[in-house]
């Protein structure tokens, strides 16, 4: 079963804080592994806001499946 826990990671200590101010586009990642970026958005009233919104992990780069198969080249 899961945690009931609600954890809203914008309200943590850690969180950026409100009255800063943030590139467009800028990220952050919480502690517990969510990630957010800074871009423009509509609120609940349908106005346009700057805020953090939350976002999908920037993907890593793969390596070739020759390295996998064989490992690196040596010699």
């Amino acid at each position: 079963m899961g945690s009931t826990l609600l954890h809203i990671c914008l309200e943590t200590d850690a969180a950026p804080r409100a009255d800063a101010t943030f590139e467009t586009g800028e990220r952050w990642v919480c502690e517990c592994g969510l990630n957010y970026v800074f871009h423009e958005g509509f609120n609940a009233t349908g106005r346009k806001v700057d805020a953090w919104f939350p976002a999908p992990p920037l993907p890593r780069p793969r390596r070739s499946v020759s390295s996998l198969l064989f490992g690196p080249r040596k010699g």
